[in-house]
């Protein structure tokens, strides 16, 4: 005998009956997600096991109220006079059918990059972002915003652009913790839309705090390194001087004791003795401590003044020259002085300092009488040929209208 689904008691219809609505919440389910993802055909294809199911219960909804003086329909009656292996068969059927197109939106999700997808990982992520239209309306924003707006606004972000005027594109520190807003505006689909991102740097902005405060100490450290630099150079220096002043006054002694004991008919060791004299005593003011350099200046004059010789200048010493740059050619004038009375008789000098693209030259030009022959550099020239080439120049002489010893220095700053 074939057991009919009629036959089955209440509760067997009952289980049956919860069978098909729960295939129909199932579904439904499939549908709304289908539909989110804007996968249309799944929604239809959804939608015809759904109406199949959601008959077969409300078959059994009309079925059930026979008991209640209800005439059931025509149809109602048909499918519950069919064999209960139908139904069970139809239901299994709606059922696999529920499960397999349940299963492919879930894979999907997996898969494929669905708006869902996106709203789920922009709402874990630490930092803040919000997207609006020029109106203000807030297309989207993630949780960690809508908690910032929240706490410095005390309101819901409900308008782009008001939140962005209440924060601009600045720093702001909340609750121990630093954040940076940008906003930014870019195009989609030809619509402009803007883009408002919070960034937690609590820790870059601790760093960068570190950092400054390490680079002003660091910045003492070095005013207060170079200070005890020039400290040491001052007393190297003044050690140096005091040594060379003692060795020159030696050397005045036995100066003074040759001169007394020279053959005053011998004129070779008389201008040896006098060439002597004029180094020490030239080499004496230039290890003079007076640090200001128009007093170097104010020695050239005197001396020039003691020998009856008129010292013309013309242009003056740039600023990029250096102090042993500065005492080489105070040096190299007092020489071409003291040179141009001995040896020419001259009335008057003139220093001319000139910038070539070369580099920077310094003529001493006198009027007196010219070499007759090679102009050889010894004593005092050779010591300055010397000095020059420790510093880069170069010290040589021509002769034309009138005598001048050249010195030429390297560019300044090259």
């Amino acid at each position: 005998m074939t057991v009919t689904f009629e036959m089955l008691s209440a509760g067997l219809r009952s289980v049956f009956a919860l069978w098909t609505l729960l295939i129909c919440l199932a579904l439904i389910g499939s549908s709304v997600l289908s539909a989110t993802k804007k996968r249309f055909g799944f929604v239809l294809a959804s939608s015809v096991p759904f109406a199949a199911a959601y008959y077969l219960w409300q078959v059994i909804f009309d079925f059930s109220l026979i008991a209640k003086a209800h005439t059931p329909s025509f149809v109602t009656v048909k499918l519950c006079a069919l064999p209960v292996a139908y139904w069970l068969a139809a239901c299994l059927a709606l059922t696999a059918a529920s499960v397999i197109l349940l299963s492919l939106d879930i894979r999907y999700d997996r898969n494929y990059i669905t708006p869902g997808a996106i709203k789920l990982f922009l709402d874990k992520m630490p930092c803040g972002v919000c997207c609006w239209r020029g109106n203000g309306r807030v297309l989207f924003s993630n949780i960690c915003m809508n908690e910032l707006c929240e706490r410095l606004t005390d309101s819901p972000l409900l308008n782009g652009r008001h939140f962005h005027e209440a924060v601009k594109d600045g720093i702001i520190t909340l609750d121990g913790r630093v954040w940076r807003f940008v906003t930014r505006e870019m195009s989609v689909d030809g619509e402009t839309l803007y883009e408002t991102l919070a960034s937690d740097i609590t820790a870059e902005y601790a760093k960068t705090e570190a950092l400054r405060k390490d680079k002003l100490e660091l910045s003492r450290f070095n005013d207060e390194l170079r200070q005890y630099y020039l400290s040491i150079d001052e007393s190297v220096k003044r050690q140096e001087i005091l040594q060379a002043k003692m060795n020159i006054h030696d050397e005045m002694n036995r100066l003074m004791l040759s001169t007394v004991a020279a053959d005053r008919e011998d004129m070779a060791a008389l201008d040896s003795i006098f060439s002597l004299w004029e180094q020490n005593a030239l080499l004496l003011c230039m290890q003079s401590d007076k640090n200001a350099e128009g007093k170097a200046e104010d020695s050239l004059d005197e001396l020039a003044k003691a020998l009856g010789v008129v010292v013309e200048r013309s242009g003056k010493i740039p600023d990029g020259f250096e102090r042993k740059q500065r005492e080489l050619l105070n040096f190299t004038a007092q020489e071409a002085l003291i040179n141009a009375v001995k040896h020419a008789g001259a009335k008057k000098m003139t220093v001319s300092f000139e910038q070539t693209d070369g580099g920077f030259t310094v003529r001493f030009t006198n009027d007196g009488r010219k070499p007759d022959g090679e102009v050889r550099f010894e004593g005092g020239l050779k010591n300055i040929a010397r000095l020059a080439e420790g510093q880069g120049a170069t010290v040589h002489t021509e002769v034309g209208e009138n005598f001048s010893l050249i010195i030429k220095y390297q560019p300044i700053g090259g």
